[in-house]
């Protein structure tokens, strides 16, 4: 009897020192790195693109795809409304929220990823134009094809990706002669 008391009371403590370890280290350090993952995915420098893959379409009409893949690039929490024009192949983005809070380098990171992310994912997708508050840009298959000087599909490898797309947008000269020379920047009415 004295034998199964004390292995009840060791088991008893067992359970606690497990119990303290998963509640006070193992569940805030999850936390922890999920919170640091969310917030990676704000930034394209550290974005993580295998979650993107799921997106990959042959069509761009497909509503609800180009929907979630927009969502789930940087920052992916703004406000945003689509339109697609199926005979232009061209898709629009509105996007509802301001960005005048975003530093200005960081966005164009943005504009350059979520932009180059949307043709390489979307097979057939010929134009898209970005709606901001200020100004619209415009963008087509051509003008990316050309900086990048591949056939974009062979972007959609995770290791090419980080190599030719995401590593160079850490240089602002890049960045802003990819905004300069491929896009086509209309100032909205308000």
């Amino acid at each position: 009897m004295k034998k199964v008391n004390i292995l009840i009371i060791a088991l008893l403590i067992t359970g606690i020192c497990a119990l303290v370890l998963v509640e006070g280290y193992v569940k805030p350090e999850m936390r922890r790195r999920e919170q640091q993952y969310l917030l990676e995915q704000r930034d394209p420098l550290t974005h993580d693109f295998s979650r993107l893959l799921e997106f990959r379409s042959r069509y761009m009409g497909d509503a609800s795809n180009l929907a979630n893949l927009n969502y789930n690039l940087p920052p992916g929490d703004l406000q945003m409304t689509f339109q697609i024009h199926p005979e232009l192949l061209t898709a629009e983005i509105t996007y509802q929220d301001s960005l005048t809070a975003m530093e200005a380098e960081l966005f164009d990171r943005v504009l350059v990823y979520n932009t180059t992310a949307n043709f390489v994912l979307i097979d057939n997708l010929e134009t898209l134009v970005l709606n901001f508050e200020r100004n619209s840009y415009t963008i087509s298959r051509r003008a990316v094809e050309s900086w990048y000087g591949v056939n974009l599909k062979t972007l959609q490898n995770e290791a090419r990706w980080a190599d030719e797309v995401q590593r160079p947008l850490s240089g602002r000269a890049y960045v802003r002669s990819f905004i300069e020379e491929s896009f086509t920047i209309q100032p909205r009415s308000a």
